[in-house]
């Protein structure tokens, strides 16, 4: 079953505190990833902290461009 993001918090660091349901919240890194064509806009501090959820998941941009799938954040991230 694919975890559902319930809501995002962008901290220090490239950072996201993320909770799921039912209550399982979780401390993702980006750093990692913005080595990656893909992910290098979030490497911009302003734009990555304009994460917000849509469709059970995190995304940035007007269109959604930039977004991670669930379960690896939910998988990756650190439980707090």
């Amino acid at each position: 079953m694919l975890p559902k993001i319930k809501s995002v918090k962008p901290i220090p660091n490239y950072i996201l505190e993320v909770e799921f349901e039912p209550s399982v919240q979780k401390q993702f890194s980006v750093l990692t990833y913005l080595k990656y064509t893909v992910y290098k806009p979030l490497a911009d501090i302003s734009f990555f902290n304009t994460v917000t959820v849509k469709y059970d998941t995190v995304v940035w941009g007007k269109n959604e461009e930039i977004d991670f799938d669930p379960f690896t954040i939910y998988s990756e991230g650190v439980s707090v």
